[in-house]
């Protein structure tokens, strides 16, 4: 299945991509004519712009973005028009099994910070074996 892609840099200043993902969200939104609002959730990993993508389309800093992981702790209704809202989520991860084995994982993927890590050292192995 296919599903609409497009370039984006998510800057407050000088956004690349914003019109046309802002005409997509409009397109999508005139679709949906019998609903009172839409609303489009940003999910993802932690630390991937999430946060970012929503500051770029309002032009200004509506939701706390930061670059370390789990800035965002609530969910967030920003609304763009009168009927399109955008929901701001915290980042989230597949949980695997193998997840749960070793915090090698937790801590490759960005659920961890970094200054949480007892012993970074212990990471380099698997690093280095990615």
């Amino acid at each position: 299945k296919d599903f609409p892609t497009l370039a984006f840099h998510a800057s407050i200043t000088n956004p690349f991509g914003k019109n046309a993902l802002l005409n997509l969200l409009r397109q999508f939104s005139t679709l949906m004519k019998d609903k009172k609002h839409i609303t489009v959730g940003m999910i993802g990993y932690p630390n991937v712009g999430k946060s970012s993508v929503i500051n770029a389309l309002k032009r200004k800093k509506v939701c706390k973005a930061a670059p370390v992981p789990g800035e965002t702790r609530v969910w967030q209704y920003i609304a763009l028009t009168k009927r399109l809202y955008m929901l701001d989520c915290p980042g989230i991860v597949p949980a695997f099994s193998s997840d749960f084995d070793s915090d090698c994982a937790k801590v490759l993927k960005g659920v961890v910070r970094a200054e949480r890590i007892q012993t970074p050292s212990d990471y380099i192995d698997e690093v280095l074996t990615r």
